[in-house]
């Protein structure tokens, strides 16, 4: 069997990919919200909640959409169910659009202690994050990332990663509860998005640069590694 660097995991995100991705996140999370809700707050009393929890539909959708009919349950589509259930039920308990946008927040820090209870296993979060996007959930594939992700040096540096998504998961929270603490409804649907998307922009960043320079095997250990595969280099 082929062996696999866990380091080439990080090189699996095209900038084709990556610019698709943004795009279709900006759409989906962040214009179509805003615009459903600046369409429906006309046609409902001033302080209903209804508009807002219109503006939450297109998340939801694609979310369903994702798991119906791509089938494709994975972490990414776990942290969008948490923040779906953490979303409505803030809306649910809020008796203002400010109270539950406000509640919004704590969608990271429940995601943050979901990372930081990893640490006390044997694959911090983003080991299996860092797998799904280099193997594709293929079972050959992810055998042999296994093998070589939960060497001791490789997970160190993926418990440390780990560590830092939680401290940034906090950071994202307390932007987003001072966004929804000082603006009006409608312009939090566009500023929390792209809170969002600079947040995770510097967090993914930073994974990536410190993944490279921690896993990324030197020359000799490469050839060394292929060797001991039986893959001629």
């Amino acid at each position: 069997m082929q062996s696999v660097s866990p380091a080439k995991g990080w090189h699996a995100l095209s900038s084709q990919v990556a610019v698709k991705a943004l795009f279709k996140s900006v759409i989906i999370n962040m214009l179509a919200p805003a615009l459903i809700y600046s369409l429906a707050v006309r046609h409902f009393a001033a302080m209903s909640l209804a508009p807002l929890a219109l503006s939450g539909a297109p998340p939801i959708v694609w979310l369903a959409y994702g798991i119906i009919k791509l089938r494709a349950i994975d972490f990414l589509g776990l942290f969008a169910a948490e923040n779906v259930v953490v979303r409505m039920t803030a809306l649910a308990l809020a008796h203002s659009e400010q109270g539950a946008l406000m509640g919004r927040s704590m969608e990271n820090v429940f995601l943050a202690a979901l990372f930081l209870a990893s640490l006390a296993t044997t694959k911090p979060l983003v080991l299996p994050m860092a797998r799904q996007l280099h193997t594709g959930n293929d079972p050959a594939k992810r055998d042999a990332f296994d093998a070589a992700a939960t060497r001791p040096a490789a997970l160190k540096t993926y418990q440390t990663l780990t560590l830092g998504w939680t401290f940034a998961l906090l950071i994202k929270a307390a932007g987003a509860y001072v966004l929804a603490a000082n603006f009006a409804t409608k312009d939090y649907l566009l500023l929390s998005p792209l809170w969002d998307i600079i947040s995770d922009s510097v967090l993914v960043t930073w994974s990536m640069l410190y993944g490279r320079s921690r896993l990324l095997p030197r020359p000799a250990e490469d050839v060394a590694l292929t060797r001991h595969s039986g893959v001629a280099p």
